[in-house]
């Protein structure tokens, strides 16, 4: 939306992007936040832009409780590793 090249997790947002026919900055993020504004306002969530990072490829599905777990466990086994 910014009119530069960025990595966004997948929603309803990204898959309907065209990037063909994007418009050009500020048109294209003035767009997307009113989509986002009208979506949202009936609770529709998948319109929000969720930008991520180079490592958005690493994430994984799955309960937030459960990657916090995961993600100790994966910790303490690297750091036993450097002990």
């Amino acid at each position: 939306m910014s009119g530069r090249p960025a990595r966004g997790l997948e929603n309803a947002f990204m898959r309907a992007a065209d990037e063909s026919r994007i418009a050009p900055y500020p048109f294209a993020y003035d767009i997307g936040k009113a989509l986002n504004a009208a979506a949202t306002a009936k609770g529709d969530t998948g319109y929000m832009p969720n930008w991520a990072g180079q490592g958005a490829p690493l994430s994984r599905v799955m309960p937030a409780g459960r990657l916090v777990e995961t993600l100790a466990a994966e910790l303490e086994t690297a750091l036993d590793g450097l002990r």
